[in-house]
């Protein structure tokens, strides 16, 4: 009698149970041998190494020696991550942490180190949280001051490198630990989310229950009205007089000192210099970095509304054949802008360096020992870092225009700029109102001479250049390859196709088309996905609620399509309730015949869609929040089904409206207060019941 065992792993062997019995006595023997060896081992290793002093074999005499040298190694490491022995190795006077998603506050951070470093002379040091170990931080004594400059972003979540400052305080038990500790806060938030400046808030109050000392007023800055930078100002400024008084700390005369050293170097081969390529991160401290070469190319582009200022478009990029771009329905798309060619020309004429422009530059780090990260890749060049990494194009602050004034090449342009850096209705009339970018403001000043202006200088003043986001509108069981998103643009001149607002909207239509080193040529466009936990439930027959307004419906447009694929597919789809919100019904109602063509496919009966148009008529405007509260009925049936999602997308003002709304129709449902209705919602986020995509 004979069976066939077929193993995974291998081919199929044909075994005779009657020889089953000796196979076990032979294997028990294995079982004793293996035993034995292992005892002996042991012995073995128990007699010379653990009661011998010299091991028995004189290769292993250098062992201790290398371990050695790892250890030192490993404790150097673990010391650079301690707060106070970086204070004491490089004589700091200022720790400036900074906890930053999006950049913002790295910058923030850099600058107020800086000015305490022009203005008082102070050795100041602005670095990451995440480089160090925050369950040291009770060493640190009332010679250390710090500062903690960080972002909230999302539902009141703490940025990646903030973490373990955040994990340390929560867990830390002694009230006592950090008594020594002095030190000052600012957040940077939205207030038009549930949880402004949630982070700094909660870090704060954590430092001070542990015994730490703030010495000047819990800064805030407000980006829902695009006052981050004056209400950083104001508040620097009153740590500063507080630092003054309490110190005693003597105001200098203000003399720039660059933080970053810019050294020429025409003989780098051009293969190692980044000439526009986005990168993956900036972690390094010389700059270098892994480029980012994922380039989609522009399929498609469609118009989807317009009106006197700008254009909605729905464009397809074809993902091709690079595996490293890949999504996932819900997924978000990253993709890399630069600055436009007039704006990157007018810079560089007016800081002397059109002529050496291409010249590869390497840069680093002046203050030794810095745990700063050089936010752009290098080596690179002079154009390709005013065009590709550095923001250029973006807003100008007050406190630049005040800070260029130094550089200025005559004295009129030095007494303007004193003028409308330090008077805010002149700023405003002057520089916003007239949307100036810095190239076009030291061209209108004087337009002939060259500023004196450190490029070093503009390093530490102006932001990275940052991707722009945008949800996947389609779905990755429908088109795995061909990843849509919905833009609302600029609108361009008269005549312009749609692809090319597209790629002028982004820096690429009227310079360089093929890109840095051609790589995007044909239509090609830099862009990376971001995995997002915006997902679809697993379980296809599970119901699901989506609100949305304006493009923030365009998540909803790839669920709807993809819940039409599995259908088509044979598989069971659940419940699909979409509400969306638009001014009108004529003009910006997007993906219309979509959602029409999708209720047929899937039925009425599964899949069921609701509009509010707020400038459809006079009186009252009807949003989004008030349409969920006409499906009142229906939502909450569903909410009480078994693996329901309910998911927002769109402003962050419209979501707190949503959530509002919700809470009050569970107050409705089940007679319970405000404070257990809104313990309902924080539980649906929590188990991810609830979930938004929003932004400010």
């Amino acid at each position: 009698m004979s069976d066939t065992f077929t193993f995974p792993f291998a081919l199929p062997v044909t075994l005779s149970l009657d020889s089953l019995p000796a196979l076990e006595a032979r294997f028990d023997d294995a079982i004793v041998i293996l035993i034995v060896t292992v005892l002996f081992t042991y012995n073995y290793w128990i007699q010379f190494f653990r009661e011998s002093i010299h091991p028995p074999h004189s290769w292993l005499n250098s062992v201790p020696q290398a371990n050695g040298d790892r250890t030192s190694s490993r404790q150097q490491k673990e010391d650079e991550r301690r707060a106070a022995y970086v204070f004491e190795q490089q004589k700091l006077d200022f720790l400036v942490f900074w906890g930053s998603q999006s950049g913002r506050a790295e910058i923030i951070a850099r600058q107020f180190a800086k000015s305490l470093q022009d203005r008082f002379g102070l050795r100041t040091l602005a670095a990451d949280l995440d480089d160090f170990d925050h369950a040291h931080l009770s060493q640190l004594t009332e010679n250390h001051l710090c500062a903690f400059i960080v972002s909230t972003y999302g539902d009141g979540d703490p940025p990646d490198g903030a973490n373990g400052l955040w994990t340390v305080l929560h867990k830390e038990k002694s009230t006592g630990s950090l008594s020594k500790l002095r030190y000052v806060m600012f957040g940077l938030g939205n207030s038009n989310y549930r949880l402004f400046n949630q982070v700094a808030t909660t870090i704060d109050g954590l430092l001070q229950k542990h015994g730490a000392s703030r010495f000047s007023s819990l800064g805030a800055g407000d980006d829902a009205q695009g006052d981050t930078e004056n209400d950083f100002l104001l508040w620097r400024q009153e740590v500063q007089s507080e630092l003054q008084q309490i110190l005693g700390w003597k105001e200098q005369k203000v003399v720039y000192h660059p933080s970053f050293k810019i050294e020429e170097q025409p003989d780098l081969s051009t293969d190692s210099i980044h000439v526009g390529e986005p990168v993956a991160h900036t972690s390094s401290k010389q700059g270098a970095v892994t480029p980012l070469n994922t380039a989609a190319t522009v399929k498609e582009v469609y118009k989807l509304w317009e009106d006197r200022e700008r254009l909605c478009l729905h464009v397809d990029l074809d993902l091709g054949s690079n595996r490293e771009l890949k999504y996932k329905t819900g997924d978000h798309l990253a993709v890399w802008a630069s600055n436009p060619d007039h704006e990157v020309s007018q810079l560089l004429q007016s800081l002397g360096l059109s002529s050496k422009k291409n010249v590869p530059i390497t840069i680093s780090e002046i203050q030794e020992g810095g745990y700063g990260k050089i936010p752009f890749p290098a080596p690179t060049t002079f154009e390709a870092l005013f065009r590709n990494y550095l923001e250029i194009s973006g807003k100008l602050s007050m406190d630049l225009v005040h800070a260029i004034a130094e550089f200025a090449p005559s004295e009129a342009a030095r007494s303007v700029l004193n003028r409308i850096g330090t008077d805010a209705e002149e700023f405003k009339s002057s520089i916003l109102a007239a949307q100036l970018t810095l190239g076009g403001l030291l061209k209108q000043l004087d337009p002939t001479s060259t500023w004196a202006i450190p490029v070093s200088f503009l390093m530490e003043r102006l932001k990275p250049m940052q991707p722009r986001y945008y949800s996947i509108s389609s779905s990755a069981v429908v088109q795995p390859r061909v990843a849509s998103i919905t833009v609302v643009v600029t609108k361009p001149k008269t005549g312009e196709t749609p692809a090319n607002t597209f790629r002028n909207a982004i820096g690429l239509a009227n310079y360089a088309v093929d890109g840095p080193r051609g790589v995007l040529s044909g239509g090609k466009v830099f862009s990376n996905t971001i995995q997002s936990t915006f997902k679809l439930p697993l379980k296809g027959s599970a119901p699901i609620i989506m609100v949305g307004a304006g493009t923030g419906v365009a998540p909803f447009r790839a669920f709807v399509q993809e819940r039409v694929q599995r259908k088509e597919f044979g598989q069971e789809v659940g419940k699909t309730l979409l509400l969306m919100g638009f001014r009108n019904s004529t003009n910006d109602y997007i993906y219309k015949d979509n959602w029409t063509e999708w209720q047929r496919s899937l039925g009425s009966d599964v899949f069921s869609y609701h509009t509010a148009f707020s400038r459809d008529t006079k009186g009252k405007k009807v949003y989004v929040q008030d349409l969920l509260q006409q499906q009142e009925s229906e939502v909450m049936d569903l909410m009480e089904s078994s693996g329901c999602r309910f998911y927002i997308c769109g402003s962050a003002t419209m979501a707190r409206g949503v959530v509002d709304s919700l809470a009050q129709m569970r107050s409705r449902r089940t007679g319970c207060s405000r404070e257990e209705s809104l313990k309902w919602v924080k539980d649906l986020r929590k188990f991810n019941t609830l979930l938004e995509d929003v932004w400010g």
